[in-house]
């Protein structure tokens, strides 16, 4: 199957975002799908996804392997509950999407502030003060300009909702995240385009280089629909 991912899909300057990319290869349904990203994804260039049997795909250009998928075993990994929406509004002042004068990413699309509303996702994850040693970070997603047509959120901007808060955990404390290496996600329920959520990141730990990361959205009432398992990969 070809595909393109368009510059409106960028994440870091002029390569494809690492959750967007990643839901090229998502297994159908509620299969726990893991994808490693091998090659920063190009822009605007036709691509090619392989059916390679067993669950597993590949994205590629030409012969260049850009990206993998798998199906996987279940997360099972301990997710923390989730703050309120007033307390995840709150928690976006300190959001690295504002540091400096244009944040980390200016125009990713996922946590990109200079996205006007309905071009990104635009979250904003911050921490607060009272999950300080939680290394956590939370912030609002409304998600209606990416709905269907149908009252829900289409699924692959679910998935790439999942990618920045991860970061964001890490850069919080002013640490470099890098670039994502590897994401393992599932989507429990469908994600209704009508209504707010909230999404969280936390921190699971770090070997050397590698940044281990949680993401979860969550409807108003606290309802976990859908979370991911993250490897970054630092700079540094």
């Amino acid at each position: 199957m070809s595909v393109q991912i368009l510059t409106r899909f960028q994440g870091p300057p002029s390569i494809g975002h690492g959750g967007y990319v990643a839901a090229l290869l998502a297994e159908p349904g509620s299969a726990t799908t893991q994808v490693t990203l091998r090659k920063p994804a190009p822009l605007d260039t036709p691509l090619e996804i392989l059916n390679q049997g067993e669950g597993k795909r590949a994205l590629m250009h030409g012969e260049l392997l850009i990206a993998e998928g798998e199906r996987v075993a279940p997360l099972g990994m301990h997710i923390p509950t989730p703050p309120t929406l007033i307390e995840a509004r709150a928690a976006e002042a300190g959001s690295p999407a504002h540091f400096g004068e244009a944040g980390v990413h200016p125009r990713c699309f996922g946590c990109g502030k200079l996205r006007p509303p309905g071009d990104g996702l635009r979250l904003f994850a911050g921490p607060a003060p009272a999950w300080a040693d939680r290394r956590e970070v939370a912030s609002v997603w409304d998600p209606a300009p990416f709905g269907d047509g149908t009252g829900f959120v289409e699924r692959s901007f679910v998935i790439a909702a999942l990618d920045c808060p991860g970061a964001f955990a890490f850069m919080a404390e002013h640490k470099n995240a890098g670039l994502l290496g590897r994401i393992a996600f599932e989507v429990y329920a469908p994600v209704r385009s009508t209504e707010e959520h909230v999404v969280t990141g936390w921190q699971i730990g770090q070997e050397g280089r590698k940044m281990f990361a949680g993401t979860a959205l969550f409807d108003q009432n606290g309802t976990l629909l859908a979370a991911a398992r993250a490897t970054w990969l630092s700079f540094t």
